[in-house]
């Protein structure tokens, strides 16, 4: 792992903005995973299985081919993204909460550091120290809500798995940007890989499946255009640009987002622990994104690199 005093990595104004973005869909999330009245692994069920057909439509739209070549290019990271979820959703029943968000949130640290290995990125011991200072600030968060009883010792190891399935799903979307692959067909490839991997397992495990309601529908499409759609193509997107070590800090942000959009929806207390965390995590990403050093990206890019319609390059 290279170290350097201060870190130098050029990363794009515009892509970094785009992963604020995504992180912010990401944040929102847990929000309307609350709303629903079906169980969690129905959830998961419906939420996986409404997306391809969106991607598809978007990516066709673009006239991309979606091709044999791109399912096996997928096949890896789709897998991956398909066990990550499978154990996230089953990490929250088997385990509290608190721990579940905790040890998910390794994953930042185990893509810090496995950036140097697998993507030859350059981190600094600035970016460590900061690292660790975010996380601190999530368990703060974390803590500070309270509820923190349930917790197993098996959840805890479902926790932990998903953090590391999740860690690779994002070193290799990130090899495949880098390799030039399109966004939306590779997101369209992962959901039809994801499908395969999840949907058994959760008409296996779900009761409930067929007494959803149509408020519950509504919750589970907008699931599906903002934690999967927006979110996961302007991270993709930026990915590109940005270096996994930086973006995957700023994910950090999101249980900040959660805990506000928890007290303006719900109505649930903020403590004053959840309130220093959230300043120590918000002032401990700004120092990442300075010292990443943002340059500005040419025209040509931007008039190219639409998120939401022309994702190449």
């Amino acid at each position: 792992m290279k170290l350097l005093g201060v870190a130098r990595a050029r990363v794009t104004a515009v892509p970094v903005l785009a992963v604020f973005i995504a992180v912010f869909a990401w944040g929102i999330g847990p929000l309307l995973f609350l709303a629903p009245s079906i169980s969690i692994n129905s959830i998961l069920f419906y939420r996986v299985l409404f997306w391809p057909p969106l991607l598809y439509l978007i990516a066709r739209r673009g006239g991309r081919q979606i091709n044999k070549k791109l399912f096996r290019s997928v096949v890896v990271p789709g897998a991956l993204f398909g066990v990550s979820t499978i154990f996230g959703f089953t990490a929250i029943i088997e385990t509290s909460v608190a721990n579940a968000t905790i040890i998910g949130n390794v994953s930042t640290a185990m893509v810090l550091f496995a950036a140097p290995k697998y993507l030859n990125e350059t981190i600094s011991r600035w970016q460590v120290l900061l690292a660790f200072t975010s996380f601190a600030g999530v368990i703060a968060i974390v803590l500070g809500a309270g509820n923190t009883g349930g917790s197993s010792l098996f959840g805890d190891f479902l926790a932990l798995v998903n953090a590391l399935t999740w860690t690779f799903y994002f070193i290799s979307s990130k090899r495949r940007r880098i390799d030039g692959v399109d966004t939306w067909q590779f997101l369209f490839g992962v959901s039809v890989i994801q499908v395969l991997v999840v949907v058994p397992y959760a008409l296996v495990t779900s009761n409930d499946i067929l007494q959803i309601t149509w408020r519950d529908l509504g919750f589970l499409i907008a699931m599906t255009l903002f934690s999967g759609t927006i979110g996961h193509s302007f991270m993709l997107w930026a990915q590109k640009y940005v270096d996994a070590s930086v973006s995957s800090l700023i994910l950090l942000l999101g249980p900040v987002i959660s805990s506000i959009g928890a007290w303006l929806v719900y109505g649930q207390n903020i403590s004053p622990m959840q309130v220093i965390g959230g300043v120590v995590v918000l002032a401990s990403l700004a120092g990442v994104v300075r010292l990443s050093g943002v340059v500005k990206v040419s025209k040509e890019v931007l008039s190219t690199a639409d998120p939401l319609l022309n994702s190449n390059p």
